[in-house]
């Protein structure tokens, strides 16, 4: 039994996988993509770099999505003058639905439109909620996947890290 809580403590700790452990040298680049947003307009993420771009990747019929908008844009506000970019990805296959989203976030930041998944299956995205946090350079630091939720205080303190260096 003890075997078994101690290997499900090693996969949990597997969910957020911080790469700035290593030292921001050591993380990877975060994959390129470009997707349409629900105002029509194409935003690629490369465009970002010299900004902390933190990725929510989210969908209408996610409960846990929905709720966390108020946070993301509490987020972007508090931390958009010190180079905080969020953008959300939503797998919805609706756009209309993606609109909603963006509309309940009173359109703080993008929300960008991957019904096919293709962003999610470039950052392995597994269950929803999930989040991703890419440095200045474009690097690939802190990830939250598989639906594991990270408290608003844990994110602030990772984004405010990494605007700080």
């Amino acid at each position: 039994m003890a075997a078994t809580a101690c290997l499900a403590a090693a996969l949990a700790a597997c969910l957020v996988v911080p790469a700035w452990a290593a030292g921001p040298d050591a993380a990877p680049m975060a994959p390129d993509f470009v997707l349409r947003s629900t105002a029509g307009k194409n935003i690629r993420l490369s465009e970002h770099r010299s900004e902390v771009v933190a990725l929510a990747f989210v969908a209408s019929w996610c409960g846990a999505c929905r709720e966390g908008l108020p946070e993301w844009r509490r987020l972007q506000e508090e931390f958009a003058g010190d180079g905080l970019r969020l953008i959300a990805v939503s797998f919805d296959s609706r756009p209309e639905a993606a609109a909603g989203m963006a509309d309940a976030a009173g359109g703080a930041f993008p929300v960008l439109l991957d019904p096919e998944g293709e962003a999610g299956r470039l950052y392995a995205i597994g269950r929803l909620p999930a989040v991703v946090l890419v440095d200045r350079e474009g690097r690939l630091r802190i990830q939250h996947r598989d639906g594991r939720q990270a408290s608003a205080t844990e994110i602030r303190r990772e984004i405010r890290g990494l605007l700080d260096e």
